[in-house]
């Protein structure tokens, strides 16, 4: 498997800056602001390069990114009818101290059909939009998605 990779948006209390996420399938990784995390899930992104940055750069608890949003758009493929599209899936996750929470909103033929503002993974988001879309649209496998096939 090849890894897949989309641009996005990292935001903090010392702004917002541009964000490079990837995927192999297995672990997540993320660029922003001239430093890698990763990890195999959102809420375990941690510094690849040994120790974490020590300037305040970065929101960190117990090693791990924290006290951020992250947003991207990825297309993604559908069924509508029988016939393949593609569709982009708008995601925003909030990696708050207690609490992360992701949404979800794939957009479609001017339509969006949403996901809860609070969910806790992926794969839950993910299975939220699917329960609001049409009866003949139906969500083609994110093989290369942490947790959500």
């Amino acid at each position: 498997m090849t890894d897949e990779s989309w641009a996005g948006w990292y935001r903090d209390n010392k702004g917002s800056d541009a964000a490079v996420l990837t995927t192999d399938g297995q672990r997540i990784r993320l660029r922003i602001r001239g430093a890698d995390f990763e990890g195999e899930s959102f809420d375990g992104l941690r510094p690849v390069a040994g120790a974490p940055p020590e300037d305040g750069t970065f929101g960190l608890r117990d090693g791990a990114l924290t006290d951020c949003v992250l947003e991207w758009d990825r297309p993604l493929p559908v069924l509508v009818a029988g016939t393949l599209r593609q569709a982009t899936l708008t995601c925003l996750l909030s990696l708050r101290r207690a609490d992360p929470d992701l949404h979800l909103a794939l957009h479609l033929d001017g339509a969006v059909y949403e996901s809860a503002r609070a969910e806790r993974d992926f794969a839950a988001a993910l299975a939220a939009v699917e329960r609001a879309l049409p009866d003949d649209v139906h969500v083609q496998t994110l093989a290369a998605w942490p947790g959500a096939a």
